[in-house]
Formats: C-alpha cells, structure tokens, sequence
C-alpha cells in the first residue's frame, strides 16, 4: 500500500510540473488561433497588392475604432520572457509610462511597413495590459536586440506590419529604461 501511495504521490508531482510547464509556454505564447472580426478582416486583409493594404492601414491611423489597445487601460505590467519565471519577475508600469506606451503603440511614427519572420519566443518582453476588473485586454511582445519586431494583440493599423522604425526604437527603448530602473 505504501508503495502505491507513493507511485500516485509521484505521478501527481510530475502532472502538476508538466501543467505548469505547459501553461507556462501557452501563456507567454501563442499557441490558438486568432478569431479576426470580418470587418477587420475586410477593412484590412482582403485586398490584391500590398500597396492597397498600406493604403487601408493609413486611412485608419488614429480611428477610434482600432486604437491599441480598444479599452480603458488601468495598468500595463512589463514581463521578462523567461521560462518559469516571467510572472515571478513582473513589474507594473507607473501612470506616466502607462500614458507613455499607450501613445507610443498609437503613434504609426514609431513603426515601419518592414515585416520580417521571427517567433515571439524570440521577444525579450511581454507587455499585458489590463482593465480595471484585471483583465487583460492586451499584450505586446517585443523583440528588440537584431530583430526590432513587435507582435501585438488586438491589431492595430497604426502599428503597421509591428516593424519599429528608428525612432520608433529609441523610443521604445528609453520608455523600457525609464520602467526597468523605477
């Protein structure tokens, strides 16, 4: 009997680690498949040449509609993209940053129409931005050193194809030095 005691004890450790392993990727990734509302699907997607695409992009910079993240943020927590350890070594944004990212990632200047194939385990950060009933109602994940690619959830045109432009970079790296030293 003891002996089943502890076969059980053990399976039930190593189940609740292979959880946690499991939400921890799943969490700091992206594994399920967007739902895109036919209307962004058609405002943004549907068209035969890229031209056609940026045209329909520009046209909604700075509509309401498609503003990052399209609810009232009351806190952005920044996380580092650690296995295991992300969550545990979060920080919370302070109200002047909080303003800071949101205009930043609603300012089509920071961003470029560049696209290039990169994987958000490749980001450094995770932003998660949140309502006042905490849930998050956003994220952005950024890939900075050799990459400068941002991937964000929900779209917005005003981030372009998530390529940041050089000031765009030396602006996103002075709002992440000004959060990693308050």
């Amino acid at each position: 009997m003891k002996i089943l005691k502890k076969i059980l004890l053990v399976i039930g450790i190593l189940a609740i680690i292979g959880f946690t392993i499991i939400w921890d990727i799943a969490d700091r990734g992206q594994f399920y498949s967007k739902h895109v509302p036919t209307d962004e699907l058609n405002e943004f997607y549907m068209h035969k040449t890229s031209e056609q695409q940026e045209k329909a992009f520009e046209k909604n910079f700075g509509f309401g509609k498609y503003k990052f993240p399209r609810e009232h943020v009351a806190k952005i927590k920044l996380f580092m993209n650690n296995f295991l350890t992300s969550r545990l070594t979060s920080k919370t944004v302070s109200e002047l940053n909080k303003a800071n990212l949101i205009a930043f990632f609603n300012n089509p200047n920071n961003f470029n129409w560049s696209e290039t194939t990169w994987s958000l385990s490749e980001s450094e950060y995770i932003l998660r931005f949140y309502n006042k009933k905490n849930k998050e109602i956003g994220k952005v994940w950024l890939c900075l050193e050799g990459c400068g690619m941002t991937e964000s959830e929900p779209f917005s045109p005003n981030m372009k194809y998530g390529g940041l432009s050089e000031i765009g970079k030396e602006n996103l790296n002075f709002i992440l030095n000004e959060i990693l030293t308050e």
